[in-house]
């Protein structure tokens, strides 16, 4: 369901400043992100075999994924574009990328249905090559709609929404996410972010974020460890 913002939805002036897209830009880096060390840590434990802890670990990790990327694609579809469009005088044309989401949405289906066959069943080959085909595939497709997404939305929104919209738009986002899952989104974006990135991720949440990222931060560690291991993503 469209959120309508009670606010004028106005082009940005020249004057006036750029949205800071760094909140967006963080989403996107985490999933592909992630995305990329989950189909090369499957490749791996196809030639090595996987314990039961970090099976149920990497099914836990590649759950939460999962819904960050459905609640990502739902506030898109729900607050973002409607408003960049609104903003833009309809200067952009959101339908392409908003059926990408279906498809998408597909696919993350497919990978769910794998994560719990490989749950159930870690050991065997036919699991785990499911869940590495689903992911893969999932991947790539994710790659190529976010790299549309940043050239053809990202430019408009800059261009087009005023500060205080995108703003109204983050705190929509937020009580989405917040929702969603606090004890992974918020230290998932902390892990992602450069020191300057974090900085202003913290600002724009102020100290409720900041007391949630420190309760948090250690539960997301372990779990990353025993998912992962040590290994970093794919930059």
């Amino acid at each position: 369901m469209r959120t309508i913002p009670p606010i004028a939805l106005r082009a940005r002036t020249t004057a006036e400043p750029e949205p800071d897209l760094t909140h967006l830009v963080l989403i996107h880096q985490a999933i592909r992100g992630d995305l990329w060390r989950l189909t090369a840590s499957l490749d791996s434990i196809a030639g090595r075999g996987v314990a039961p802890t970090q099976a149920r670990a990497i099914c836990r990790y590649t759950k939460a994924l999962l819904a960050e990327i459905r609640t990502h694609h739902d506030c898109e579809d729900d607050i973002l574009w409607p408003v960049a469009a609104a903003a833009a005088w309809q200067a952009i044309d959101t339908g392409p990328l908003t059926d990408d989401h279906e498809t998408i949405a597909a696919v993350l289906a497919r990978v769910g249905l794998a994560l719990t066959a490989f749950r159930a069943e870690a050991g065997r080959p036919a699991t785990l090559g499911e869940l590495r085909a689903s992911a893969a595939q999932l991947r790539d497709m994710v790659d190529e709609h976010m790299a549309d997404e940043e050239q053809q939305i990202f430019p408009v929104m800059r261009r087009y929404l005023r500060a205080e919209t995108y703003q109204w738009c983050e705190r929509q986002i937020l009580c989405k996410a917040t929702l969603a899952g606090p004890g992974f989104t918020t230290p998932w974006l902390a892990r992602y972010s450069q020191p300057d990135e974090l900085r202003r991720l913290l600002a724009g949440g102020g100290w409720p974020v900041r007391l949630l990222l420190a309760a948090t931060r250690p539960g997301y560690a372990l779990l990353e460890r025993r998912a992962f291991g040590h290994g970093r993503a794919r930059p």
